[in-house]
């Protein structure tokens, strides 16, 4: 069978307006607690204990721990801080090579400042 450029083109308009499809990925308890974690740091804030939050998540259906609950508040906490690290690390521009130096006894310094001898004794 063939088609016409308009059929052809009115194919392409309906498949465009498709909704977009929603896939239900399920996520490990680790990823739901990363989810939660604003929340649980709140109620922190408000005094609940880590052994409350997770006795509240066990009532509403996340089967967790206080130790595991624990653990992985503090790996997002660590992963947090990395990331944070890694990316003042990343935004620091390099140092500009420095075109003065001083030659002192004890050593060479190629910084960009200069070395001056103490004038007071201690």
């Amino acid at each position: 069978m063939n088609y016409t450029p308009e059929q052809i083109e009115e194919f392409a308009n309906k498949l465009q307006q498709l909704p977009e499809i929603t896939k239900n990925k399920l996520s490990t308890k680790k990823e739901a607690i990363g989810k939660l974690k604003g929340e649980i740091l709140l109620l922190r804030k408000k005094g609940y204990s880590v052994e409350n939050i997770a006795e509240s998540l066990r009532g509403i259906g996340l089967d967790i721990t206080s130790q595991t609950l624990k653990t992985y508040l503090q790996r997002t906490k660590s992963v947090t801080k990395k990331k944070a690290q890694s990316k003042a690390t990343v935004d620091t521009p390099p140092l500009a090579p420095s075109t003065k130096t001083t030659t002192n006894a004890a050593y060479t310094n190629t910084a960009a400042f200069e070395v001056k001898e103490d004038t007071i004794d201690i």
